[in-house]
């Protein structure tokens, strides 16, 4: 409970210090703070966005209405955000009471005010979450064995090798940024010489920068031509890697084909590249000493992959991966995302989730009724037709899924319907 309860003051927070200060101008004709009853079809979005100029004000109508219920029982306490009554009184404080709740911050809150500005999801499995993060340090390092480690801050995850003469690293999250080499160097004075990118996207190696200049950097082709082209482009809106809080990245100097054997020191890092998965380039890394995979953006150990499939280019291909990844011997699995390792049973999971995503997906094509959907919608707007359509083939492919999985991975309420959705794209169309 107290980690929840900090989890969700920091949430709050962050919502409550991003509101921009139109949201606590003077409110519309109102000197204070005043009654209001719900009417039908409101929200307390809409009514944040009415009152402050700003849906994501809620959470002060949410708490100034619970403070008043303690002492009035005209009011009703709101412990649901996304649940309102018609006729339900509120009090909505004026954008000066506002502005006070935001300045003293949300840590006073009440535990039933937090929780009903949260939204209404499923508790996260405990087995989803890692290791404790020291919050003076900002990062957990831990050795899997035999000179190889893995770093988290909490959110990515990469994989560094010491071997005697230099230290190999996977990646460079710009979210763990200078703390990579914090951990690097509290487990080692051995200098980085080999770096590796597992694949382009700029969340996983915009922090490269901070790494030598002269060491060698290793990328799979079309990684490498990937990075050409953004690195290169002239007419990029923003320069690679900052929208991802990094900034521009070494190319490549060592690039293959399809399989790549680093070998330095007494230590051996296999790179093979088994065709488009998440984007061209991914790549599988593989220490066969210490038996461990990395394959990143593919499996999320203890959770449901980032929507939309985590962003996948190829859905078979990103299928097919899992296979690939099993067809390794390895014990740990490094994902590069969130906070713990996996384990082959990991992966056996994500993969048994993944297909009964694609099987629900297929039935929902099967028995969603596009002309009962357009009898209701018409055919005068087709987008609107068939944006209705495609909801109700993720929703009918959600609801088949999500019991089965809801306690058994974390985020999957969130998620899940979103995953639907491209993999009923990819059944149609690939």
């Amino acid at each position: 409970m107290m980690y929840r309860r900090v989890f969700l003051v920091a949430v709050l927070a962050l919502i409550v210090s991003a509101l921009p200060l139109s949201a606590m101008a003077a409110p519309p004709q109102q000197d204070g703070g005043e009654d209001y009853v719900v009417q039908s079809g409101d929200t307390l979005a809409e009514l944040a966005d009415r009152f402050y100029g700003d849906a994501q004000a809620y959470p002060a109508i949410v708490e100034a209405t619970n403070q008043m219920a303690a002492t009035d029982d005209s009011y009703t306490a709101i412990t649901d955000a996304g649940s309102i009554e018609v006729g339900q009184k509120l009090y909505i404080p004026s954008a000066e009471e506002a502005a006070a709740m935001s300045e003293s911050g949300m840590s006073g809150m009440s535990d039933t005010s937090m929780e009903a500005a949260m939204p209404d999801v499923a508790p996260v499995p405990e087995t989803a979450y890692g290791p404790p993060i020291d919050p003076e340090k900002g990062y957990f390092v831990e050795e899997i064995g035999d000179g190889l480690y893995w770093l988290t801050e909490g959110v990515y995850t990469l994989i560094f090798l010491t071997t005697g003469e230099g230290v190999i690293v996977v990646d460079a999250p710009p979210s763990i940024g200078e703390n990579i080499l914090n951990a690097i160097a509290e487990v080692t004075d051995e200098p980085i010489t080999h770096v590796i990118y597992s694949h382009s996207h700029a969340d996983h190696i915009g922090a490269a920068g901070l790494y030598p200049e002269d060491a060698a950097y290793i990328a799979q082709a079309e990684t490498a031509a990937q990075l050409d082209r953004s690195l290169n482009d002239p007419d990029r809106l923003m320069p690679f890697g900052v929208a991802s809080g990094g900034a521009p990245v070494a190319p490549p100097t060592v690039t293959f084909d399809d399989k790549y054997t680093l070998e330095v020191g007494d230590q051996v890092l296999e790179l093979e590249y088994r065709g488009v998965n998440h984007e061209p380039g991914n790549i599988y890394v593989y220490a066969p000493k210490q038996k461990t995979l990395m394959l990143v953006d593919i499996v999320f150990p203890g959770w449901s992959p980032f929507k939309d499939l985590a962003l996948a280019e190829e859905i078979p291909g990103y299928i097919q991966a899992h296979d690939e990844a099993l067809s390794f011997d390895f014990d740990t699995f490094i994902g590069g995302h969130l906070g713990r390792p996996g384990t082959r049973e990991d992966v056996e999971t994500q993969k048994e989730y993944m297909l009964d995503i694609q099987a629900n997906g297929a039935q929902a094509i099967q028995t969603v009724d596009f002309f009962a959907i357009a009898q209701d919608v018409g055919f005068a707007n087709p987008w609107l037709l068939f944006d209705t359509y495609f909801d109700a083939l993720a929703q009918e492919c959600s609801d088949l899924t999500e019991p089965e999985w809801v306690d058994r991975l974390g985020g999957v309420d969130v998620f899940t319907i979103d995953h639907c959705l491209k993999m009923i794209e990819s059944l149609r169309l690939d």
